[in-house]
């Protein structure tokens, strides 16, 4: 992730509970082989959500994640997760963390 760029927009739906979460990765290096980057939302009391991956694609050096959690208080949190994974759910982060952003209203 060396020299890689996000910029994140977060926006509460004006009607109803959700908020939304857009991420815009720039200069983005290719993730491990045989992994993938993904971005999880992650609550006070440590749930997590998963809102996207990114695939490596050859030469694709941006990434772009559109999503939205009913979470008012989050982080934001980007691990490197097995695109095969030997369980079949996958239900919080396994992988080695990238970036952590914490989300404060």
């Amino acid at each position: 992730m060396d020299g890689a760029r996000a910029n994140i927009f977060i926006a509460p739906h004006k009607h109803g509970n959700m908020t939304e979460v857009k991420m815009h990765f720039h200069n983005l290096s290719e993730a491990p082989k045989g992994q993938s980057f993904v971005l999880w939302a992650v609550s006070p009391d440590h749930q997590f959500q998963r809102l996207g991956a990114i695939v490596n694609v050859k030469g694709r050096n941006e990434a772009y994640f559109e999503s939205e959690t009913a979470w008012d208080e989050f982080g934001l949190l980007l691990t490197t997760e097995d695109l095969n994974p030997q369980q079949t759910v996958i239900i919080g982060p396994a992988g080695k963390r990238v970036g952590v952003i914490q989300i404060v209203p």
